[in-house]
């Protein structure tokens, strides 16, 4: 068992204070580790059934990570086999051991590689915000791993260049990065106090401010990750996908696009427009607009959200086989 650490910070009431492990672990989950390919890669593990992928959004910094999932693994976990990974150079997952795989196309590759290592199989793959591109992406391009795909507010897997009205995250304070994101989550929600709390603030804080994140911070600025981590060269290369889900239907299995009705990051009319690229050639995409939800449905109302994948999944399974009677 590891030792534990009190945090004490000077920005939490000390009625709030929280014990956190050495392993940034919060809502009494626990933590373990796998070399995934030479990437030491934290992740969280729990119930048993099939296997079910949680990707976490944001990334490359201590503080994106799979704890974002804190409200949903245990209720998921009554049903699957639950495993949420924190991405490449993410939360306490190491950075990659090339600089040029500082991009979307190294966090694809690290989770189809956490699932191959896993001995998963085929998952049931969701991700949200900056993971919903990453599972996207994953499975245009890995397919026979991926049972049916969720994707939760996001921007990043949107056909559109995003259009936003900011929601006057430019009041957010640009140093320290813990709390200008700190302040951007809590703007972003709809139910900031229910949604986040004390403890998962905090754990990101201290994943933030470890070497390995101060590292991933220094490589970005240097400019890691090549043409593909610039805004035009990801555009570039998600427009060429867009055009085969388009025109070849190259994205076949159930996908449900799940999105907060008042998200002002990720607009749900760019939730709209990626149902309907993928539904031009899927007879399996479906969609869900949480009302009264801003950009973290699945944190602000998380029992709704863990029962409206669970039917999804269940409907997309009876579907297949109504459709495919021999399989």
């Amino acid at each position: 068992m590891t030792a534990a650490v009190l945090l004490v910070s000077p920005y939490v009431s000390r009625e709030a204070r929280a014990e956190l492990t050495i392993n940034g672990e919060v809502a009494g989950l626990r933590a373990q580790f796998v070399d995934v390919n030479g990437i030491r890669t934290r992740y969280y593990e729990m119930g048993g059934g099939e296997p079910m992928v949680l990707v976490h959004g944001e990334g490359w910094s201590g503080f994106a990570s799979a704890n974002v999932w804190s409200k949903n693994i245990s209720l998921f976990a009554e049903r699957f086999h639950v495993f949420a990974p924190d991405k490449l150079g993410s939360g306490m997952t190491d950075n990659p051991r090339d600089d040029n795989d500082f991009n979307v196309q190294g966090e694809v590759d690290h989770i189809y590689d956490f699932i191959r290592v896993m001995k998963l199989g085929r998952v049931h793959l969701v991700g949200e915000g900056r993971g919903g591109s990453c599972v996207l992406f994953l499975a245009l391009q890995h397919p026979e791993v991926v049972r049916e795909l969720v994707i939760v507010d996001s921007n990043s897997a949107a056909p559109v260049t995003a259009r936003t009205d900011g929601a006057g995250l430019n009041e957010c304070p640009k140093e320290p990065d813990w709390e200008g994101w700190k302040c951007r989550t809590r703007m972003l929600s709809a139910l900031p106090e229910e949604a986040f709390d004390d403890e998962y603030f905090m754990a990101g804080k201290y994943m933030s401010l470890l070497p390995k994140s101060q590292e991933t911070a220094a490589k970005l600025k240097a400019g890691a990750g090549g043409e593909l981590a610039t805004a035009a060269g990801f555009e570039n290369w998600k427009a060429e996908w867009f055009g085969r889900i388009r025109k070849e239907g190259v994205l076949e299995m159930p996908v449900l696009i799940y999105w907060g009705r008042n998200d002002s990051s990720a607009p749900v009319a760019n939730g709209q427009a990626l149902y309907d690229a993928i539904a031009k050639q899927n007879p399996y995409a479906s969609v869900v607009v949480a009302d009264k939800a801003g950009h973290f449905p699945f944190r602000e109302y998380p029992e709704e959200f863990v029962s409206d994948v669970t039917n999804f999944i269940d409907h997309a399974g009876d579907s297949q086989i109504s459709a495919n009677p021999s399989n």
